[in-house]
Formats: structure tokens, C-alpha cells, sequence
């Protein structure tokens, strides 16, 4: 969903649209530069630690990290990833941990320690290490940063944890039980949700998929999760009617912005599929019946890619006439029974995010949706 949508969205709430612009995230701790550390390629499922054996028989210190999300393995010492969600997990015995990225600057990441967000960072830009967590218990600790940013904020190599000294990484099972994908626009993305209200500009500051729907189901139900969203993206067209790198192009990539690195569709097989697309479509006149059709086509490739996968496909009341009932057409042609619906919907009264996107409250109540549909049709 983008400024057009926030548009339509004045004409149900009568409110007054404003410019977007870019921006960064909150500044981290840098210091110098790091090697890679690691060897080997990734786990099949495309979730698991990367690596080998380093010397001795000891693991290397790539085996011992988890990952989330789409990653470029061509140095697999060195993944590289741009999709929001994306993220690496470590077990550390003792006191702290650093981490090592090197890539594009202002990319948010936030930091979860044994399940618990505490800071944020923000890259520098090139290589360098950023203090995770100090000042820890004796002990095992889990440790997660996960990219708060979208892709078009650039991308970003992951290089290695490096524990402070007196401090080890160690091995660890896989952090979660299940599979999931989402694909969606900005708010699918958690565009504008730190922001303070409705009006405010759009910043890397404002956006966090920590903080979406998404995430907080994911986490609900121990679910690794892959985000393939992008802001102002749509089926049939973008937002203003724009028809460039549509999300069913995007889908296809390892990286965002790179229409060469194309994803393979059987290093990762998530158990559940959530659509959520349709809001910048309804942005700008419409062919119903065509975005019926591509709806349709989107719903056969995500099939053809997970033929075991049940697939969520989320409507909206009030985003644009008709995508309610043309999601549910496109549903109803698909006539597939293990596709389901769920139907979001905002209540004003939980305050909005910036443009008129989701409030963090209003995430919270959508997450808790999502939530209920997955334990109550999967039993998870």
C-alpha cells in the first residue's frame, strides 16, 4: 500500500495525504571490519545453520548460526539478503556477542535476545561489527537479528557472530517447529507502524516487520518465517496504476533488486502461504475481471512451487472497491480446498501508523487473527 491507496483511504476517513520520503533507522555501535567465518552450503529447508567443520573437528562458526529468509549462497561464507524478516540466530555461553554485516548503510535491524527484542542498529555502510548483546548472564543465550528494513533499502552480507572474549558460540537445534511464507505490500512490510500517527513521513525509522501482523504470528506459533513484500506492490498493477516489477515478478528473486538472482523454489518449503495483496491495486481504475486472472495466475504459482502448502488469502473491507469480493472471485476460481480466507479489516479508533498505514495496535490484532486461523486449521 502506498500514497495513492493512503488517498483512497481520505475518502473514507477524510483526511489529508502528504509526501513520502527515505530514510534511516535508529544509529547502532560500529567499530572495524571482520572476516567471514564458515564454510559449506546451506541446510536443505533453507532455514538452518550454514557450514562445516573448521579445524580439529570443531564446527565452524557458520554451522552454528540459524538463518530466515531468502539468501544469495554464492559465497556461502558470506550470505547476502535484502528481504525484510531476514535474519540469523546463534547460541552464545557467556556474556556477549558481535556481529559482523557488511553492505548498504541505514538498514534497521533488531535484536532479540532468548526471545526478547531489546535494541536496534542500524548499518554503517561497508564492513563493520556491531555489539549485539553484553553483559549477559553466565550461561546459553539465543541470540537473533533480524532486518526491520525493506529491500530497497539495499543489500547486506552477513559476515559472522563473534562471541566477546570468555565467551563461545555453541551448537543449537533448529529455533523453530514450522514453515511460513508471506507475501505482501507495505504493510505486509510494517511500513510507517513506529510512526506516531497519520501523518508523519514515511522513514526507515517508522518501519519494522518486527512489529506486523506477520511477525507476531509467526512467533505465536513457532513458525520460521520468509516476508516477500514490498511497498506499493500489487497483482495486477502497483499503486497509481503503475505496472512495473509487479510482486508476482519480485517473488521469483533471492534479491529484490536483482532480476538475475532468481530463487530456488525447493531450498524452502514453508507449510503455510499468506497473500496479502490487492490494496495498491485498487489504488487506480481497474480491470476487475483481469485482476481476477492474475490473482488467479499468482495463486497457481505459489501451488506449482508448494503443492502440499495451505494457502491464506487475505481480503480487506475498505481498500478500494470490490477487492474483497474479487480475491474472494479469484479464491473461488482457483477452486482449490486448501485455500483458505481471512478477511482484515482496521478500526480507526486504534490510531494509524504513517500515511494512514496499520498501527502497531492494529498489527497486534491482526497478528492475533492470523494466529487463531493457523491454531485452529493447522492445530498448530
Amino acid at each position: 500500500m502506498r500514497r495513492s491507496l493512503v488517498c483512497a483511504l481520505v475518502i473514507a476517513f477524510a483526511a489529508a495525504c502528504g509526501d513520502e520520503t527515505g530514510g534511516g533507522a535508529s544509529a547502532g555501535n560500529a567499530s572495524g571490519g571482520a572476516d567471514a567465518a564458515g564454510g559449506g552450503g546451506s541446510v536443505p529447508g533453507g532455514a538452518g545453520s550454514v557450514g562445516g567443520e573448521g579445524s580439529g573437528g570443531a564446527p565452524a562458526a557458520m554451522a552454528l548460526v540459524h538463518r530466515a529468509g531468502r539468501f544469495d549462497l554464492a559465497n556461502p561464507e558470506a550470505p547476502t539478503f535484502s528481504w525484510s524478516g531476514s535474519s540469523f540466530q546463534t547460541r552464545v555461553d557467556g556474556t556477549g556477542v558481535d556481529v559482523s554485516l557488511d553492505g548498504a548503510s541505514a538498514i534497521g535491524f533488531q535484536i532479540i535476545v532468548d526471545g526478547v527484542p531489546t535494541n536496534t542498529f542500524k548499518t554503517t555502510g561497508g564492513v563493520a561489527t556491531y555489539n549485539v548483546a553484553s553483559g549477559l548472564s553466565d550461561g546459553p543465550h539465543d541470540v537473533r537479528i533480524v532486518r526491520r528494513n525493506e529491500g530497497f533499502f539495499g543489500n547486506v552480507t552477513f559476515l559472522g557472530f563473534q562471541p566477546v572474549a570468555g565467551a563461545e558460540l555453541v551448537m543449537s537445534p533448529p529455533p523453530h517447529a514450522h514453515t511460513m511464507e508471506l507475501i505482501g505490500d507495505s504493510v505486509t512490510c510494517g511500513y510507517g507502524v513506529e510512526g506516531p500517527d497519520e501523518f508523519c513521513d514515511f522513514s526507515g525509522d517508522t518501519e519494522t516487520v518486527v512489529a506486523t501482523y506477520g511477525f507476531i504470528a509467526a512467533e505465536n506459533v513457532d513458525a520460521d518465517a520468509h516476508f516477500i513484500a514490498f511497498s506499493g506492490k500489487g497483482v495486477h498493477q502497483n499503486y497509481g496504476g503503475n505496472t512495473d516489477e509487479l510482486m508476482p515478478e519480485l517473488y521469483l528473486r533471492t534479491l529484490t533488486g536483482d532480476a538475475a538472482s532468481v530463487w530456488d523454489f525447493t531450498s524452502y518449503t514453508p507449510e503455510v502461504v499468506v497473500i496479502n495483496l490487492g490494496t495498491n491495486d485498487f489504488s487506480a481504475a481497474i480491470d476487475g475481471a483481469a485482476f481476477t486472472a492474475d490473482y488467479v495466475e499468482l495463486l497457481t504459482l505459489v501451488r506449482g512451487n508448494y503443492p502440499a502448502a495451505t494457502i491464506v488469502a487475505v481480503t480487506w473491507a475498505h481498500w478500494g472497491a470490490g477487492n474483497e469480493e474479487l480475491v474472494h472471485d479469484a479464491v473461488d476460481d482457483f477452486a482449490d480446498a486448501n485455500v483458505l480466507e481471512t478477511r482484515f479489516a482496521i478500526d480507526a479508533a486504534d490510531g494509524w501508523g504513517c500515511d494512514y498505514h496499520p498501527s502497531a495496535i492494529t498489527h497486534q490484532k491482526l497478528g492475533a487473527q492470523l494466529t487463531e486461523l493457523l491454531q485452529t486449521e493447522l492445530g498448530w
